[in-house]
């Protein structure tokens, strides 16, 4: 697995995402932290998309907007069949996640309870992704993270999704 260098959405370099996100959770106590990873075939190679927002919340729980940091890793094709290379593609995504995660919780497990974390896996049969949704959800539950997916994880399938197009 490679580094994920983090930015701001304009290109600014987070050179210390652990301190990055806690000074903001410090600063916002009602907002909520989510990672999430989406990945796109672009040719001969993969395009992973890891995204972290922080959800700005009042006191209500009424929303006032976002702070996305998000981080691009380029991998190569195993195949040129698509089928075959999505169960690989798709437990990148959750090792990606786990790996930002564990960046922002810097081993801290009372922050990891403030952390979710999103995966582009479908709850629902009918959707190839849902071959790993038990894997990937138990896999990060396992590690002490709150864990969602299709239909919850919109990190994963609207922010991380734009990021990696």
């Amino acid at each position: 697995m490679t580094n994920l260098n983090f930015r701001k959405v304009d290109g600014t370099p987070v050179e210390d995402v652990e301190k990055y996100v806690k000074d903001w959770v410090q600063r916002n106590p009602f907002g909520k932290v989510i990672i999430g990873c989406d990945s796109q075939m672009h040719g001969r190679k993969i395009k992973y998309s890891i995204a972290i927002v922080m959800h700005m919340l009042d006191s209500q729980g009424i929303g006032h907007g976002a702070h996305v940091l998000v981080a691009d890793v380029w991998e190569k094709r195993i195949t040129r069949n698509a089928l075959e290379e999505m169960p690989t593609k798709l437990w990148k995504e959750a090792e990606y996640v786990q790996m930002a995660a564990a960046m922002v919780d810097g081993s801290d497990e009372s922050f990891k309870k403030k952390i979710t974390l999103h995966l582009d896996y479908s709850s629902n049969e009918k959707y190839k992704s849902n071959s790993m949704f038990n894997a990937g959800i138990g896999y990060l539950s396992g590690l002490g993270y709150k864990a969602e997916g299709k239909p919850h994880a919109y990190v994963s399938t609207h922010t991380a999704d734009h990021f990696c197009r």
